[in-house]
């Protein structure tokens, strides 16, 4: 990672190399943050998450979609978690929505996203790893 603030919000946090991966993408390399620290950022900064289905978008084994309400101090966010079968691999698609909406309100909130952080899906993850080493 070259850029400084993200050296800096990683040393906040104390993430390591562990917590991300770096894909190549032509000549860009874009890091996506795992979620070992997904999991320290909100577990340090007590990051606040609720989860309401989007009823009409949820449809058993086809499709999940949750409203997704971070609370950070005096920042809110909001947006959407997803995972339908053509976006994942994974048969838990409640999970895999959440994952990808915890994660996003994480990066966004505190600032991981401005960086060009990106989440790294759980299943994603491992079919990268295998195919990057």
């Amino acid at each position: 990672m070259t850029n400084e603030r993200l050296k800096e919000l990683s040393k906040i946090y104390g993430l390591n190399g562990s917590d991300f991966h770096v894909a190549e993408y032509g000549k860009n390399k874009v890091p996506f943050m795992k979620k070992s620290g997904i999991d320290k950022i909100q577990a340090i900064e007590n990051i606040d998450i609720d989860f309401k289905p989007i009823k009409p978008l949820c449809i058993p084994n086809e499709n999940v979609a949750l409203k997704i309400k971070a609370k950070w101090n005096d920042k809110k966010f909001r947006t959407v978690g997803e995972a339908n079968k053509s976006n994942t691999q994974v048969s838990y698609l409640g999970c895999m929505a959440e994952n990808r909406g915890r994660a996003r309100a994480v990066l966004t909130l505190t600032g991981f996203a401005k960086e060009g952080v990106y989440s790294a899906d759980t299943k994603w993850e491992a079919d990268e790893l295998k195919t990057s080493k």
